[in-house]
């Protein structure tokens, strides 16, 4: 029997030689769950100390409740030459780590260089907590924390979830978001030409190909969502105007340009995607806490559409899914990342979405205390509601200070993005209270929380 052989670790293992590499090693396999791998006493013992089944074998248990007295006592010499009893190290043996050589510190690379001399047992490494990849979604809502309420907590939503917004407010907003959702198929569009697709053998765990996946179901969930706005105004006879874009509508559009442009990377892309659709998601979510104070179910078709159709729309487990994979997208593109200027590349990022919450706050129609369209509400002392102080945009996308220079901002420039789109639903005839939405993703794309039935 070899200097460090035991029959603890000779019980739970059959060796065996495998043939079918050059080296024909030596391996192993573990009795009680069949785990493989090369002979090597460290990592057999590691192995025994995690395997479930041989903890739960009468060995082990006999093995832990074996009384120091009927263990035999080893001995190692000290370096003063004397005999040092070492049986109290023994205790435990396998399960401890420290059998068959009381120095074997387990969990460990490499040679040993802090062997114990006074014949106590190595104190066991403390035990080290795996390491957490940074997030740059937590970091931009941390930093934008108050700039996001204020963009997903705005008076038109709570009318709306109080069943108290007038309809002129509601149709403003459906014509706006409908020049949004057109918007938004070029930008996801256009992302998707920035992709470069290496070849190899598990493309369904690459982040480019789920990156692809993730903008093919976008593109598919918005088609259905233009089609559910048509359905809807239908259904519940919503006057929908035909009106040009406002200043912040064009400013959104324009961002989405930036934002897919050469100049602009993909994760700067995938932040605007990501920024706008979790936007949406918090300021409906905001919506429909509101609902529970309907004391008696609206008669008013705009509100019925709300309530049955649109609120459920943004806030539906599908959305969320494909929100959350998004944003779990966003992180791991990050954390790969490998431009020259890191620091840079973050601080567009960081720039980009304070964009987008200062864009999606005004993006909201302005209503008064009663629900109703109110014209002037961010309108400066002195100016009336027909010049509406978006002279600044300097042309929608100029470059120039938003709103009283609130917002600093070459909106065509470097990846000033928006989209403020949340929308990703479906767009069938089924009832919209029965999770008409569908987030589907292809089958095998490895974004399973994306994932749902068509």
């Amino acid at each position: 029997m070899g200097r460090h052989a035991n029959p603890d670790i000779r019980r739970a293992f059959v060796e065996f030689q495998d043939t079918d590499t050059p080296s024909k090693c030596n391996k192993v396999r573990c009795l009680h769950c069949g785990f493989v791998r090369a002979k090597n006493t460290t990592r057999q013992i590691e192995h025994l100390q995690d395997c479930q089944q041989y903890l739960a074998s009468a060995d082990a248990q006999a093995h832990l409740q074996q009384p120091l007295s009927q263990q035999p006592p080893q001995h190692q010499q000290s370096q003063d030459g004397t005999q040092v009893d070492t049986t109290v190290t023994q205790a435990g043996g396998v399960l401890s780590g420290q059998h068959p050589n009381p120095n074997l510190q387990v969990n460990r690379r490499g040679p040993n260089t802090k062997r114990a001399r006074d014949g106590h047992p190595i104190a066991p490494h403390p035990h080290i907590q795996p390491s957490i990849s940074p997030s740059l979604t937590a970091h931009l809502l941390s930093i934008s924390a108050s700039q996001f309420t204020q963009a997903t907590q705005q008076p038109f939503l709570s009318h709306a979830g109080c069943g108290s917004l007038a309809p002129g407010p509601l149709s403003q907003w459906l014509v706006q978001d409908g020049h949004y959702q057109r918007g938004y198929i070029r930008f996801v569009g256009q992302l998707l030409s920035k992709i470069r697709l290496p070849q190899t053998q598990n493309s369904q765990f690459h982040h480019m190909y789920r990156t692809m996946d993730l903008l093919i179901s976008a593109l598919n969930n918005m088609r259905r969502e233009m089609q559910f706005f048509e359905i809807t105004a239908t259904k519940y006879r919503l006057t929908l105007a035909q009106e040009p874009p406002t200043p912040i509508t064009r400013a959104l559009l324009d961002l989405f340009v930036s934002a897919s442009s050469s100049s602009a990377s993909m994760l700067e892309g995938m932040v605007v995607l990501w920024g706008t659709e979790h936007c949406y998601r918090s300021a409906w979510s905001y919506a429909s806490s509101f609902s529970n104070s309907l004391s008696t179910p609206s008669t008013d078709s705009h509100i019925v559409a709300l309530h049955q159709a649109l609120i459920p729309n943004w806030t539906s487990p599908a959305f969320n899914k494909f929100v959350d994979a998004n944003r779990a997208l966003v992180d791991e593109l990050a954390n790969i990342t490998t431009t020259r200027d890191g620091k840079e590349e973050m601080t567009r990022c960081e720039e980009i979405f304070r964009q987008i919450c200062w864009l999606e706050e005004r993006f909201w129609p302005d209503v008064d205390g009663m629900g109703e369209e109110d014209d002037s509400a961010r309108l400066p002392p002195g100016m009336n509601a027909i010049g509406t102080g978006m002279d600044t945009l300097n042309g929608g996308m100029g470059g120039g200070s938003m709103n009283n220079g609130q917002m600093s901002a070459s909106l065509n420039g470097s990846m000033s993005q928006h989209m403020a789109t949340g929308q990703m639903n479906g767009g069938d005839t089924t009832p919209v209270v029965n999770n008409r939405n569908s987030f589907a993703m292809p089958n095998g794309d490895g974004l399973e929380g994306v994932t749902q039935d068509s």
